[in-house]
């Protein structure tokens, strides 16, 4: 006759059957793997003006930017243009819609070289110990009209978003901006001037508006905005 199995020989029997369901019992639901949440796709409009719509899933703010390629210059008269970035500097214009039914415009630049063009929410505290958004560094961006007349440049700040440090957001008015107008304002002068040349030190980026306001224009959200 066997001898009975000792107490610790019943442990690992024990263990070794809880194994054995453990892998049994998964559902198949536990051996699939995430699927990533869609993102929406950039289109190009038969005007040239690449879209990118959608809603952010988080935050539910729905958004539409429109954006157009310019070109890279010297800032300086008789210093030769330096070579053409890849990708060129972009100009964004964003029009959004908040849960709140607060509307906003905003706009967006680059000088060139890869960014990321992706919507991203405003900050938002995640804990208590979250007092205060991310601080971010600021720049003071020559805004020329140019166009059949002459009008003064205006010097205006703009700030680099955390997400995508390679552009630059015009800064709104109110704490912390010495901006008195709303990117908004800047629109009227591009009906009659509009070519808009942003310049940063050595660095001058122009582009050609005309499509991009039209664009502007037919969007709903833009419309709804005051545009």
């Amino acid at each position: 006759m066997p001898a009975p199995a000792t107490f610790p020989s019943r442990v690992r029997i024990a263990f070794a059957l809880l194994v054995a369901c453990a892998f049994a019992c998964a559902t198949p639901r536990a051996q699939q793997p995430d699927t990533p949440a869609s993102q929406p796709e950039t289109t190009t409009l038969p005007s040239g003006i690449a879209r990118l719509a959608g809603k952010e899933p988080t935050s539910q703010i729905q958004y539409v930017r429109l954006m157009v390629n310019g070109s890279l210059h010297s800032a300086a008269k008789g210093v030769p243009d330096p070579p053409p970035p890849t990708p060129p500097p972009v100009l964004i214009a964003q029009c959004t819609l908040r849960p709140t039914g607060k509307y906003m415009f905003e706009l967006f630049s680059s000088f060139g070289g890869e960014a990321n063009l992706a919507f991203f929410p405003p900050w938002k505290a995640s804990s208590s110990q979250d007092l205060f958004p991310p601080r971010t560094d600021k720049a003071t961006l020559t805004m020329d009209f140019l166009g059949y007349t002459k009008v003064k440049p205006v010097r205006s700040q703009w700030e680099n978003p955390v997400e995508a440090p390679v552009l630059y957001r015009y800064n709104p008015p109110g704490f912390g901006s010495p901006n008195i107008e709303e990117a908004s304002y800047y629109l009227r002068y591009l009906l009659s001037l509009p070519t808009l040349r942003l310049t940063l030190d050595k660095r001058a980026a122009e582009f050609m508006t005309t499509p991009l306001l039209t664009e502007i224009h037919k969007e709903p959200l833009c419309r709804a905005a005051g545009i």
